[in-house]
């Protein structure tokens, strides 16, 4: 009787075993399915944008952009400043540190592809920021934001910056400068050609993208970076 339970032990074990291994084998399809099959993050964030502007360069408010518009869908990001015929559109995609960026006017429309060696070249602050936190909080666009200090690690200058951890976005065009250990930046002053640019929150709708948003349209003449920055002013 002792080997005879034993058996019985053993045969129950590997029921148990081979019941176990079944289940496993039926769920993992249907997990793996259930990940495939989970919705893309997507949407649309409205920033707004207001500039500090000396009284000598007043007169060209008028042609600043004071709104950014920012489509995303899982990795990839556009960024859209316009204001009257000119715009300025950026189109990002994290994973492989893609960067196009495309400017219309009413006379021309250039594209130009940014290496990621050569993204610094587009930051407020090409080598990065020293970062200090402070000891204050606000709501911004409904988050929860706290606030930190930053100074620009090449030119010392400071300004600051408000991070929220209660979302989670990918980063687009205008908060790539920033460390994302803090959570996402939702209101940040740049320094901008010595004039301090402040980005803003303004709402976030997480909705289905426009088709062909993250495209780029038919008319535009490729630049190199290079190209671009030795184009005369005006062009």
């Amino acid at each position: 009787m002792r080997i005879g339970g034993q058996f019985l032990i053993n045969l129950r074990h590997n029921k148990y075993a081979m019941y176990k291994t079944l289940i496993s084998a039926i769920l993992l399809p249907l997990l793996l399915t259930a990940c495939s099959n989970k919705p893309i993050k997507q949407g649309k964030i409205t920033y707004t944008i207001s500039y500090q502007l000396p009284d000598s360069l007043s007169r060209y408010a008028a042609y600043l952009p004071t709104q950014a518009i920012v489509y995303f869908k899982g990795d990839s990001t556009v960024t859209i400043q316009q204001q009257g015929d000119e715009a300025t559109t950026v189109i990002t995609y994290q994973p492989t540190s893609f960067l196009r960026v495309l400017l219309h006017s009413a006379a021309a429309s250039y594209q130009v592809d940014y290496a990621r060696s050569e993204q610094s070249t587009l930051l407020p602050a090409p080598l990065g920021y020293n970062y200090t936190a402070k000891n204050d909080s606000s709501s911004i666009a409904g988050y929860h934001a706290s606030k930190y200090q930053i100074e620009d690690k090449g030119t010392g200058l400071q300004s600051e910056i408000w991070y929220s951890k209660k979302l989670a976005l990918p980063v687009n065009y205008l908060t790539m400068p920033f460390d994302t250990t803090y959570g996402v930046a939702i209101k940040f002053t740049t320094k901008q050609n010595e004039i301090p640019v402040t980005t803003t929150l303004k709402e976030i709708k997480f909705e289905a993208v426009p088709d062909g948003v993250f495209s780029t349209p038919p008319g535009y003449h490729k630049l190199t970076p290079q190209q671009f920055k030795d184009m005369p002013v005006g062009n």
